[in-house]
């Protein structure tokens, strides 16, 4: 049986640090999580005096090359290049053997 390899070190340049939720609605101290990839995009807004939204795209985090890597919840707090997200979905793709591979986050 093929085993998945892990996403390469050169596809995932970026780092982006995690603040929880917290019980209180207040956000927890920041963890960096460094060597993920972030694809972002934007639309139209449907504000006259914007021409575009304030974007939203998708994280990935490898379990193997991804330092610090770890399952971020729905609704977790995340900064990537300069800017802030939420996290919207948090989808786990496992390998053939039922292991993590990688997270996939939708952010907006």
């Amino acid at each position: 049986m093929r085993v998945f390899r892990p996403i390469p070190r050169a596809a995932l340049p970026g780092v982006m640090t995690v603040r929880l939720c917290l019980d209180d609605g207040s956000f927890g101290e920041p963890v960096v999580v460094a060597g993920v990839r972030f694809d972002e995009t934007q639309k139209e807004s449907s504000d006259e005096h914007r021409s575009a939204d304030n974007g939203s795209g998708i994280v990935f985090v490898d379990a193997v090359n991804t330092a610090g890597a770890f399952e971020v919840p729905v609704g977790a707090r995340v900064a990537i290049r300069g800017r802030s997200y939420i996290v919207r979905e948090c989808y786990r793709a496992d390998d053939l053997f039922g292991r993590c591979h990688h997270w996939e986050l939708k952010v907006g």
